[in-house]
């Protein structure tokens, strides 16, 4: 991969973290590190159901949802 390619898909991937929601980013990141400290796969099973229920009725998830929906931009996107 020449490096430009390289750089264009850096680029390409940390936009898409970064249009995000906010909360949801940093969720993510106690997710990996609960799931990795996990001690069976069932544990690393809740945790990440209680994550993912959590996120979803919080109200940014509330808000990506309808945005999703109604097809425009979510209210923490610039």
């Amino acid at each position: 991969m020449a490096p430009s390619a390289l750089d264009d898909t850096v680029d390409r991937y940390v936009a898409e973290i970064l249009a995000g929601g906010p909360e949801a980013i940093a969720a993510a990141k106690t997710l990996v590190r609960d799931v990795s400290n996990a001690k069976t796969a069932a544990e690393a099973t809740a945790v990440t159901a209680r994550a993912l229920a959590s996120r979803r009725a919080s109200a940014e998830g509330q808000e990506g949802l309808a945005a999703f929906l109604e097809k425009r931009k979510p209210g923490w996107a610039k």
